[in-house]
């Protein structure tokens, strides 16, 4: 059976990819399945950040703690530069082959995998790939996530389309609102929840038989549900 799973990625760094693949898994492991988490490569790792607050723990807690921490994302380099750049500044360069070998653990003991791309979908992961590149490989359904701040109309489309046009499935879109509303004042146009909700309506009808939810600022869970690995085509 083909292996089920969905690549995350994004508009660009930054857009709350996280946050939520975090509920994704979250709402795989509750539906009973065994979860897998890949992040292939990250980079602005410091080895003073606390490991807790790291994307791949975020993870990895997440899914129950499957596996290993270092299988999670075997690849981290320090500098918060792009991840062929930062490897270079340690004297280092990206592992290609890694980058594609290292699914294989998740493949062989999970039900589904949850990988989360570096950056945006057009981003370099190496010297030679982009995460749209290793995702084409994977052959996993694309969830495209952006902030849920002004312009994510426009971001959102002109990545689904380029997507699409790269040969990739784009299967479901969602909005993240990476900051508290707090204090902002409700009723203005321009709050932050109005903004993030009026722009996935605008997408809906943009996006015909696209999937488009949204993840409030610390929820824990996407509106509207979606069955993510119903999303496989």
């Amino acid at each position: 059976m083909k292996q089920r799973g969905v690549f995350i990625t994004g508009t660009d760094t930054d857009v709350g990819k996280t946050a939520v693949a975090v509920v994704i898994v979250r709402q795989l492991v509750r539906a009973g399945l065994r979860v897998g988490v890949y992040k292939p490569v990250a980079s602005g790792v410091s080895t003073a950040q606390p490991i807790a607050s790291r994307d791949s723990t975020r993870l990895w807690e997440a899914a129950g703690r499957p596996l290993t921490l270092e299988e999670v994302c075997p690849q981290m380099f320090s500098a918060p530069l792009s991840p062929p750049r930062s490897a270079r500044s340690e004297g280092k360069i990206v592992d290609e082959k890694l980058i594609r070998d290292g699914l294989i653990p998740w493949t062989t003991a999970s039900d589904c995998v949850v990988i989360e791309g570096a950056g945006g979908l057009f981003s370099p992961l190496s010297d030679v790939s982009l995460n749209a590149d290793v995702a084409g490989e994977f052959g996993f359904p694309l969830v495209i996530v952006d902030a849920a701040r002004l312009g994510a109309i426009g971001r959102t489309l002109a990545l689904v389309h380029a997507a699409r046009a790269y040969g990739l499935h784009v299967a479901a879109v969602v909005l993240s609102q990476t900051h508290s509303v707090e204090g902002e004042t409700v009723g203005d146009p321009t709050h932050g929840t109005t903004l993030m909700h009026n722009s996935a309506i605008d997408l809906s009808l943009r996006l015909e038989n696209l999937p488009v939810a949204v993840l409030a600022f610390a929820a824990e869970s996407i509106d509207p549900q979606i069955n993510w690995v119903d999303l496989n085509p």
